[in-house]
């Protein structure tokens, strides 16, 4: 038998009841009815035994009476020890409009947590008044029980007497029964009908203003391939990197990837898959519609495209609209493992960066330069996609000593690379003219990409 079977068996409810009797008595040297005590604890056991967080949280039985106790004890206080104070929570809530009033001085988390707050109270004060009705209930149908039993069970030397208290017990029960002049002020918590509006309609208001704010607190993380170290790991492919964001605490959305432009002649959709070592989760992209080229009717009738603008192509997760936890990151490591896959499931080519340098020497013209690049491997060389390069395009040369120099492309002629060196606008190369180095790699920014994703605090989910 488990705790909770334990703290809902008759022995241990008697045992709540003979400890908060001791328990009034002592603090407050106060008699409270015993069948109004026992329905109060009935329903403060329900509400315990209800709360599934508390559940797994408590695994003793001490701890789930002690609970029981305290909350029983606060009841009391507010409902009977203090029972001239019937417009408490009147008080506290004010009105919804005073609430509403007063709601821009506070942030969103404090937003859900006066919402959450105001919720536990709803549903407290909705089970306790459910059972004050019942309590009644069972009390009269006792107390009628009772004179019956009594009347028919009396000798005919009394029965005129029986009849007389049994009489006057059932009326004395039904006196509990509420009338049509009964006050609209329940027992429970001292809250009238209007204030259990009041609370329903701050709650709404204050979750529709947190809806209005929720996209506020996401933030944005961009995840670029130029960030690696790409003169060791070549591949663009593969992203090893590690995430600066507490797992924990928040929950991580791939929302887009810039893909280079020629993306789009591969594959018709991408996978992304990241791996942190333990665990392996997959999420598929798809080619943006305002990235897709527009069909125009020339003058002659035919259709043609027209390419959008830009170098790059936005490519969004699949089921975007859709909130479904499929498209959430549910990794526990920060170490993280990026590769993509085609629509075959092969990897998909994304071509390579570190372009060797077999030399450079100066032109006749003032700051410009040849590049010599190596292209003895034309496949591999291809994978540079120095196509996607125009004129005055930025390109960066990394040198063996790890500086790096901003360079502007003038032209490219097979594997000769004409540049722009101005050493006023540029980083300044310190081992002394650019002629002189003798190995350097470069990287083509226009074949990078990037992967957007958002996160937010788990409070909001």
């Amino acid at each position: 038998m488990g705790v909770i079977d334990d703290f809902r068996q008759d022995k241990n409810k008697i045992a709540i009841n003979i400890a908060t009797e001791k328990m009034i008595m002592d603090k407050y040297n106060l008699n409270i009815d015993k069948l109004e005590l026992k329905g109060i604890v009935e329903q403060v056991i329900i509400s315990i035994c209800n709360d599934a967080i508390l559940i797994k949280r408590i695994g003793k039985l001490i701890e789930l009476n002690t609970i029981a106790l305290t909350k029983i004890k606060d009841y009391i206080e507010a409902n009977i020890i203090n029972k001239s104070a019937n417009t408490a929570i009147s008080e506290e809530l004010k009105t919804a409009d005073d609430v509403l009033d007063s709601i821009s001085k506070y942030n969103t988390d404090e937003l859900l947590s006066k919402v959450i707050e105001l919720e536990e109270k709803r549903k407290t004060v909705n089970t306790l008044a459910s059972s004050e009705k019942k309590a009644a209930i069972e009390n009269i149908n006792s107390n009628i029980s009772s004179a019956t039993a009594s009347a028919t069970s009396a000798t005919s030397t009394n029965a005129s007497t029986s009849a007389a208290s049994a009489a006057t017990t059932t009326a004395s029960a039904l006196s509990f029964l509420p009338t049509q002049t009964s006050q609209k002020y329940s027992l429970v918590n001292n809250v009238n009908v209007e204030n259990l509006e009041t609370i329903a309609y701050i709650i709404e208001k204050m979750e529709s203003i947190m809806n209005s704010k929720k996209n506020i607190n996401y933030k944005t993380l961009i995840i670029n391939s130029y960030n690696r170290d790409w003169t060791i790991y070549n591949n663009r492919n593969n992203l090893s990197l590690s995430i600066n964001i507490d797992l924990t605490k928040n929950v991580i959305e791939p929302k887009k990837l810039l893909m280079p432009k020629y993306v789009k002649s591969i594959t018709p959709y991408i996978t992304m898959t990241i791996n942190d070592g333990k665990k392996t989760q997959r999420f598929q992209f798809i080619l943006s519609i305002s990235s897709t080229p527009s069909s125009v009717l020339s003058a002659s009738g035919e259709i043609t495209s027209i390419s959008t603008e830009g170098n790059w192509d936005t490519w969004i997760i699949m089921n975007n609209e859709l909130e479904t936890i499929n498209n959430i990151v549910q990794l526990n490591n920060k170490e993280w493992l990026i590769s993509f896959t085609d629509f075959l499931n092969n990897e998909l080519d994304l071509g390579n960066d570190c372009i060797n340098i077999n030399r450079i020497t100066k032109t006749f013209n003032d700051n410009q330069y040849n590049i010599i690049t190596e292209k003895t491997d034309m496949l591999g060389y291809s994978g540079y996609h120095l196509d996607l390069i125009n004129k005055y395009d930025n390109i960066l040369l990394k040198t063996s000593d790890d500086n790096d120099i901003l360079l502007k492309v003038l032209e490219i002629e097979d594997n000769n690379i004409t540049v722009l060196y101005n050493k006023s606008n540029g980083v300044e190369y310190v081992g002394g003219d650019i002629t002189d180095i003798t190995e350097a790699y470069l990287l083509n920014y226009k074949a990078q990409y990037s992967i957007i994703l958002a996160y937010h605090s788990r409070i909001y989910k």
